[in-house]
């Protein structure tokens, strides 16, 4: 690795002097204690590295005398002081967002850059994306991919990239006794990539076999997900794939990216974020560096609202063992809109992601059985990590959509699990709108769970950054307080005025979706098969469920014609 240069000597000065800070008055030696509403995990402070975002918050150090941040709807005080935000003292027109600094071990900072895959030229669908994972792993000037590698590991660091539609996030995760080491390979990852030839093939035919062979051959669900935002989508910036599509990304070459990064990774389309437990100089001697980028592009592409359109049905038809099946419609509910929390409590008793509360989870599979999970999204949603509950920060959009997943279902019931969802989705906007007790029960689980979505300081700074985007603050406290003052008939009243079933498209990929389009077209009744029991009995079902039974599999599908069910085969989705 090449010296350190004086910028990297300054932040290494910089470390030191923050890990010999004393304790704030009052405060023991050790550590804090846990904030409010922090999970305390009974271990030892900062005396090591917590797995990836999983360290507990500590509170900001507030000088005595300071204001406090305001209560809690509990009556505590655990809502965090906003964040800082400074636009035009910086170089270049950047801005820097600081978190409160913590006494936690480690150091996060995200370089947010507003440009993401709707910046994609017509017919280079997923160079934005390439571009992004080939600075951020194809190694520096300094150092080649295998050598960047080399020298993260001891670091225990994590530097890594998120693309979505209209922003890119590069992210560095570091213990503050490392950070030095660290910021000098974070700013060449973004001043100095290397373009290696090599690492662009590389990672190029990785994206490509990850279009042909997990998206289209061993992803099923998100096959689903991802094929209804491009039915939903069709002719608007949103409509293709962020990864990209499988013959544009073949078509790119490595002067495609060198000449995308200098157009989109500009220092005035940039937010530089930092939190946890840094430095005071961190932020601006971070943000100073990076006025090294470009310093103008042209603006960001527009986001024109998207009205639903049709086909209502798109069928994939791939070789598998079930169908997966996703149903949703654009909006523009936005975190700034009044019916905010009012939505979130109707998808909470409708159907909360991973939970067990809602119409849909309790009526599809723990009453019949059809599949593992089925749920429902009044935004973009994507799981943050494998075994989490919280959505991903880093994927705020202008354009919203109302979605509902259904985990794979056995052929057999697949239409029935369709009907069901439709049926489920019109009563609750009108012979059985969300009772008191329902609402009551969705705002007591809403008012604990919000306070685990920002339990790390990566991600109270993730979610800074998508307020920053949204033209908001504190959008979690709010959306918290908020709660306590919706009523049934509030919650009632956002649901009808943004759910329109007549709006709905719906995806389902699986085998034979001839016959599947036969059966939408033609309407005929699809009754569910129950499972049987080890001894090859029907286990016996209330009556009135079978009751239910009958008028679900006659419930209307919605389709109105040919042109309305699309059939298309696997291999040409993200082509």
């Amino acid at each position: 690795m090449r010296p350190l240069n004086a910028f990297a000597l300054a932040l290494a000065v910089a470390c030191a002097q923050q890990q010999v800070r004393p304790p704030a008055a009052g405060q023991a030696e050790g550590g804090t204690r846990p904030a409010a509403g922090a999970v305390d995990t009974g271990g030892s402070g900062d005396a090591g590295v917590s797995p990836p975002g999983t360290e507990p918050h500590k509170g900001a150090l507030v000088a005595a005398g300071a204001a406090d941040a305001g209560p809690s709807p509990r009556g505590g005080t655990g809502i965090a002081p906003p964040p800082r935000v400074m636009p035009g003292t910086l170089p270049a027109g950047l801005q820097l967002l600081e978190l409160p600094a913590t006494q936690n071990a480690i150091v996060n900072v995200q370089l947010r850059f507003r440009s993401g895959a709707i910046d994609d030229p017509r017919g280079k669908a997923g160079l934005t994306s390439l571009t992004a994972r080939v600075m951020t792993e194809g190694g520096t000037q300094a150092l080649s991919a295998k050598q960047l590698l080399e020298a993260l590991f001891p670091l225990a660091a994590e530097l890594d990239v998120r693309v979505d539609k209209e922003m890119t996030t590069f992210s560095a995760r570091v213990h503050k006794d490392n950070l030095g080491k660290l910021l000098p390979i974070l700013t060449d990852v973004l001043l100095h990539p290397r373009w290696d030839p090599a690492e662009f093939r590389r990672l190029r035919d990785a994206a490509v076999n990850d279009i042909e062979k997990r998206l289209r051959q061993g992803d099923d669900e998100n096959l689903g997900k991802e094929s209804l935002s491009e039915l939903m989508y069709r002719g608007h910036p949103y409509g293709r794939l962020t990864l990209g599509h499988a013959s544009e990304l073949k078509s790119l070459g490595l002067q495609d990216l060198q000449q995308h990064a200098a157009r989109v990774f500009t220092a005035d389309r940039l937010t530089v974020g930092v939190s946890g437990g840094y430095p005071p100089s961190l932020g601006k001697d971070v943000a100073q560096a990076m006025a090294g980028l470009p310093a103008k592009s042209q603006p960001p592409a527009a986001v024109p609202e998207q009205g639903p359109h049709g086909p209502r049905f798109l069928l994939v038809e791939k070789l598998a063992d079930s169908t997966a099946i996703s149903i949703g419609l654009p909006y523009d509910l936005s975190h700034k809109d009044a019916d905010w929390p009012a939505m979130s409590v109707a998808r909470s008793a409708f159907g909360e992601h991973r939970q067990f509360n809602g119409r849909l989870m309790q009526r599809l599979r723990e009453a019949r059985g059809l599949n593992y999970g089925d749920y429902a999204y009044i935004e973009h949603f994507q799981q943050d990590g494998f075994d989490a509950a919280t959505a991903q920060t880093g994927r705020a959009r202008q354009q919203q959509d109302f979605t509902i997943w259904l985990r794979p279902v056995r052929d057999e019931n697949r239409l029935f699990a369709v009907r069901a969802a439709l049926y489920e989705l019109s009563r609750s906007l009108k012979e059985e709108l969300f009772s008191k007790e329902e609402v009551e029960q969705s705002k007591g689980f809403l008012d604990g769970y919000i306070l685990l979505f920002n339990q790390t300081d990566a991600r109270k700074l993730g979610y800074a950054l998508d307020d920053q985007f949204d033209g908001i603050s504190s959008f979690l406290a709010t959306w918290r307080s908020g709660l306590r003052f919706v009523t049934p008939d509030q919650v009632n009243s956002a649901w009808r005025k943004w759910i329109d079933p007549s709006k709905l498209e719906i995806v389902l990929a699986g085998k034979d979706m001839a016959s599947v389009k036969k059966t939408l077209l033609s309407g005929e009744p699809t009754p569910i098969r129950y499972q049987r029991d080890a001894t090859g009995k029907t286990p016996e079902k209330p009556p009135a469920q079978l009751a239910t039974d009958k008028e679900i599999e006659k419930f209307p599908f919605g389709a109105q014609g040919d042109s309305d069910v699309q059939v298309v085969p696997v291999e040409k989705m993200f082509e």
